[in-house]
């Protein structure tokens, strides 16, 4: 099996030469690369391989029946003492037999932490505790040496290792001294030689390098790669969730139940009805304040978690329009409920391609000008920092919304961009009818969303004037020109019209009045119809979402989230602590601190439609959204809603002053600060996705096994 692996990589390799550009800089970069991450592998990163070198360390194996060893404990935590050696010791190789007789099937790959305490010539007369530390991962040999620092010849050793709670191991052997084999990673070694080649690239070749109009062709076919990756990424997380919970791909088409969205609406729309088929218990119904959870709790009445309860009846807060367009359909093709899992990787999937499409045609407009290195930067940026990855680490049906939601924004603003109400070029009313369609059926996942459609009548009203001006420079007669407007406002308004009108009579029908969604009904942990605004809990969504700095740290992902609540007096429900603000997981928004000097960069003609478009869309909507959540909490997955909008108005500011008010020096600062961008983004974001991955289960030992490939010095 390693053979091969080295195989595919010495082909990955010979491939990555011959795809060097021929200039012969460039090929001693790349040969120098190669034997540079070859020498890391060796030397770097299997420095403890050459532990034992400089000193007198024999080699000893020492079991449970030797003289010396003593072994006091079994089953979960287990302590072993070593007498006697008064020998140099530099290594631990340590063998345990872990047990397949676990209490639960889904608790986690067995391993063992050990924690050595030792006596050596600086302290004899007492343990020094915790000298060193390690944790044995079943069927990872690597992780079974522990590397040890002492002063002269140890004279005891004592080992402290427990498992966790539901499994069982033994001891069964330690050798001392034992020589750590050179390991070297595949995967190690390709990422070093790919992240610096690509950065390589994008910094040095001239392709890169050239305005963005002279290599749209280039761009797309890259940024198409980009987007595949990404959506295989989307993927894979998918499959490490579906795997991790013991579900199969084909299984999970066949669903005889499903949650609130996939089957619970499903099975009231097939009803003809609104309100779920479930009925609320005659117990529930009579408390004072049902919606209040302590008093729920308090009198051990169940209800069902996160539904509306309305006028003695259970209502779904949860937009309809996944439903319409696939839950209900497939029930009524087949009998079976739709899986979660796949819808949203369905929708989120989507919304990456989407994205893309959106980013490319920004550029098209605004961006021909700027070289390829900073537009593909800024795409990877704006895609890794969605949000979006979230869904796909946990996908419930609370992510059903999000992703859907996510679909149909990114869908409906690359539509609008496309339509030709701002720019040159003709007005496309296919695409205008169809961005309305997207951004309405956003609203049907989530109403928070809405937002947009706003942003959209901005945009409309643009278009409407380019129309009218159009006609005139046609000099079309009075009766032609109101055709025309009256066609242009049909298809951008009546989509909103009739998905928008689909909505308020689902509210209406719901709740009697066609602009209330519900929200402040649902049966969750906290009471919304008497919860009050405090501007300090809007503050906590803020500065999490926005300036929360990273910290960095030793073990891997080494940057970690710092979410703060801000010395909260109150109740602010937290559904987790994984933040780093986007002004520091994309660098680009620090470009609004230079909002004054892009604005001044503007002509005269162009300040009020950028103030009215790019500041709406990517700034005022996005701290609407972040201040509007505060009633629910703060989750970092919310963030699908605005952060790729909001980065991309950041660079927007940078692409503008970048070409207008930027020197030859300042733009080449401007690239690398894209590109330093581009690598911490990957970094940091990376970091946050991994901490939200949930790593029990199945996958414990390969999450595990995958971390000490980094934490090398371990």
């Amino acid at each position: 099996m390693k053979i091969g692996i080295y195989i595919a990589i010495a082909i990955i390799l010979l491939a990555f030469f011959l795809i060097l550009p021929k200039k012969k800089k460039t090929r001693i970069f790349g040969v120098s690369l190669v034997c540079a991450a070859i020498l890391c592998e060796l030397f770097i990163f299997n420095f403890h391989s050459f532990h034992l070198i400089f000193g007198n360390y024999e080699p000893i194996t020492l079991n449970a029946a030797s003289e010396n060893v003593t072994v006091n404990g079994e089953g979960e935590k287990i302590s072993v003492e070593i007498n006697g050696l008064s020998r140099p010791v530099g290594t631990l190789y340590l063998k345990c037999d872990m047990s397949d007789d676990l209490k639960s099937q889904t608790s986690g790959t067995p391993y063992v932490n050990v924690l050595v305490d030792a006596k050596d010539s600086t302290q004899q007369a007492n343990y020094r505790s915790s000298v060193a530390e390690g944790r044995l991962i079943r069927d990872d040999e690597g992780s079974s040496y522990i590397v040890i620092n002492l002063s002269g010849n140890a004279t005891d050793i004592r080992l402290r290792m427990t498992a966790k709670a539901d499994h069982r191991f033994s001891f069964d052997s330690v050798t001392l001294n034992k020589a750590i084999p050179v390991q070297c990673s595949p995967l190690r070694l390709l990422l070093i030689v790919g992240a610096i080649s690509a950065i390589y690239a994008l910094a040095s070749f001239p392709s890169m390098l050239a305005d963005y109009g002279k290599q749209k062709k280039r761009v797309l076919v890259i940024s198409t790669v980009i987007t595949v990756v990404l959506v295989f990424c989307a993927g894979a997380l998918t499959s490490a969730y579906v795997y991790n919970n013991a579900e199969t791909a084909f299984e999970s088409f066949e669903l005889t139940s499903g949650n609130q969205i996939t089957q619970e609406l499903v099975d009231a729309f097939e009803a003809g009805q609104v309100e779920l088929l479930d009925k609320p218990s005659e117990e529930l119904l009579n408390l004072d304040n049902p919606y209040d959870w302590s008093e729920r709790s308090s009198k051990k009445i169940s209800c069902k978690w996160d539904h509306l309860l309305f006028d003695g009846k259970y209502y779904s807060y949860y937009g309809i329009a996944p439903v319409i367009l696939i839950f209900l359909p497939y029930h009524l093709l087949t009998g079976f409920y739709f899986p979660t899992t796949w819808a949203v990787l369905l929708f989120g999937a989507l919304g990456i391609v989407f994205m893309t499409f959106a980013y490319l045609t920004f550029c098209d407009l605004f961006c021909k000008k700027i070289p390829v290195n900073m537009v593909l930067s800024g795409l990877v940026i704006c895609q890794i920092s969605s949000g979006v990855w979230y869904n796909f680490c946990s996908p419930l049906f609370y992510e059903i919304a999000q992703t859907s939601g996510f679909c149909f924004t990114c869908a409906g603003l690359w539509l609008i961009l496309r339509s030709g109400v701002i720019g040159d070029g003709k007005i496309k009313p296919a695409s205008l009818v169809l961005s309305s369609v997207c951004l309405s059926l956003a609203v049907l996942c989530r109403p928070t969303l809405a937002l947009y459609c706003v942003v959209a009548l901005i945009f409309i009203a643009f278009g409407l004037v380019k129309k009218i001006n159009a006609e005139r420079v046609a000099s079309a007669s009075r009766k032609t020109m109101k055709k025309s407007i009256a066609c242009y406002l049909c298809a951008a308004l009546i989509p909103f019209a009739v998905i928008g009108g689909i909505q308020m009579l689902y509210n209406y029908a719901r709740f009697g009045n066609p602009l209330d969604f519900g929200i402040q009904y649902s049966l969750t942990i906290n009471d919304f119809t008497r919860s009050q605004y405090h501007t300090d809990l809007a503050a906590i969504g803020f500065h999490n979402f926005l300036f929360a700095f990273p910290q960095v740290k030793t073990e891997f992902p080494f940057v970690f989230s710092n979410f703060s609540d801000m010395g909260l007096n109150g109740y602010y429900f937290i559904a987790n602590r994984n933040a780093i603000g986007l002004f520091w997981r994309a660098l680009p928004c620090l470009a609004y601190f230079a909002a004054i000097p892009a604005y001044k960069a503007l002509q005269k003609k162009e300040r009020l439609p950028a103030i009215l478009l790019v500041a709406s869309t990517c700034v005022l909507v996005p701290l609407i959204i972040i201040f509007s959540i505060w009633e629910s909490g703060y989750g970092v997955r919310y963030c699908t809603d605005f952060a790729w909008q909001f980065i991309l108005g950041a660079l927007g500011i940078i692409f503008l002053l970048y070409a207008r008010r930027a020197n030859s020096q300042t733009k080449k600062l401007a690239q690398y600060f894209i590109i330093i961008s581009l690598a911490v983004a990957v970094i940091s974001n990376f970091a946050l996705i991994y901490d939200y991955l949930s790593k029990t289960k199945y996958l414990e030992s390969s999450y595990l096994s995958f971390e000490r490939i980094f934490e090398f010095w371990r």
